[in-house]
């Protein structure tokens, strides 16, 4: 393991490095946050989520292997954490069976609520990191085309731009977007995830 660049991952096993808590924190509760969301849950309920399963990683980071991802022990344990929460929620209401049929098939399943929430979570902070790097029109017509989906045409004409103008900003900053991308999930979790 390279010393002189520690991944975040084994910052947070020295219980009392608090800038690598602090940053793990700012990284993962809103990820976790957005997952329960995404499962339906109330944003205090969400929040208590959070909060529990930040509980669990303090208590069982140290044990934590490298042969199972990251990424799949992280969604492990805020599944487990918000099915808790759903069976309590079921129980309290004494809900009939028809609660419990099958989500249509259109909804995302758990796992893909997951690894949606677990990418654009990771992009999020890519291009807030990458937002000195453009200029202001980029970024907003970048926003607007792909985070927002705007039509091109309604971009060009909030923004002043032409269309083609709208497509290389997308390009630039998606080229740059992941090439961050890349390097943060490299820097954080090595060349798995």
């Amino acid at each position: 393991m390279n010393t002189t660049r520690l991944s975040l991952l084994e910052r947070v096993r020295d219980l009392d490095d608090a800038s690598g808590w602090a940053q793990f924190d700012k990284l993962y509760r809103p990820l976790l946050m957005l997952y329960a969301r995404r499962r339906g849950l109330s944003p205090a309920d969400a929040e208590e989520i959070a909060q529990e399963c930040l509980e669990v990683l303090v208590a069982k980071i140290q044990g934590f292997e490298r042969r199972l991802s990251f990424r799949a022990w992280l969604h492990r344990i805020v599944d487990h954490k918000v099915n808790q929460h759903l069976a309590r929620q079921r129980r309290a209401l004494s809900l009939g069976p028809e609660w419990l049929e099958e989500a249509p098939a259109t909804e995302p399943s758990p796992a893909q609520i997951w690894e949606q929430q677990w990418d654009r979570t990771h992009l999020f902070y890519c291009l807030a990191a990458l937002r000195s790097d453009f200029a202001p029109h980029t970024l907003q017509a970048f926003e607007l085309y792909v985070l927002q989906g705007l039509p091109v045409a309604e971009i060009a004409r909030l923004l002043g731009m032409t269309p083609n103008q709208i497509y290389v900003a997308k390009s630039r900053v998606m080229r740059r977007l992941r090439e961050a991308y890349r390097r943060l999930i490299d820097k954080l979790y090595g060349a798995s995830r």
